[in-house]
């Protein structure tokens, strides 16, 4: 009779070793998009955010008949917002700090828009800009950035422009 050595039914230490590497490197690329993942639903975010906030900005931006002033929302007291009125002709700047639900909080001073904004609920700065130019004399262009995180210095946001040309009556 013949005896042969027989191997066991088991594994190797080697051959554990290189599935545990393998292993290792499936879950460290799976991790990877995890955080690529996560980036990619913020910044997701925070395009709609600006999209909506531009998009109320602009909205609002009509001018009457009475007066051809535009409205900009400055804030919301008791469910209403606080309208401030801004003459379409001259160069102006304003800028309004906004909330994750895309609601006006306040309005900004010229020079403190660009600084750190110490208040937690706001998320955005919104600033308009509205200039007249001289081959479009009777259209105004509304320039909204929206720059996000509001708590981050001016050079530490990300920006988005938003443009509208918008008719205002001729001199009278």
């Amino acid at each position: 009779m013949i005896i042969r050595n027989q191997r066991p039914n088991a594994f190797t230490l080697t051959e554990i070793l290189i599935a545990l590497g393998i292993f290792a490197m499936a879950v460290t690329g799976l991790l990877g998009l995890f955080s690529y993942s996560h980036r990619t639903d913020r910044e997701g975010m925070d395009e709609t955010r600006a999209a909506v906030i531009a998009g109320s900005i602009m909205d609002s931006l009509s001018t009457s008949s009475s007066n051809s002033l535009l409205a900009m929302a400055t804030g919301i007291t008791n469910g209403i917002p606080r309208l401030e009125f801004l003459d379409p002709k001259p160069t102006t700047n304003r800028s309004v700090a906004y909330n994750a639900s895309c609601e006006p909080l306040c309005p900004l001073p010229e020079e403190g828009a660009g600084r750190p904004i110490p208040n937690p609920e706001a998320s955005a700065v919104a600033t308009l800009r509205l200039s007249l130019k001289s081959q479009l004399p009777c259209l105004t262009v509304a320039e909204v950035e929206i720059s996000s995180p509001a708590s981050a210095p001016a050079e530490g946001r990300t920006v988005r422009r938003f443009i509208r040309l918008i008719p205002v009556p001729p001199h009278g």
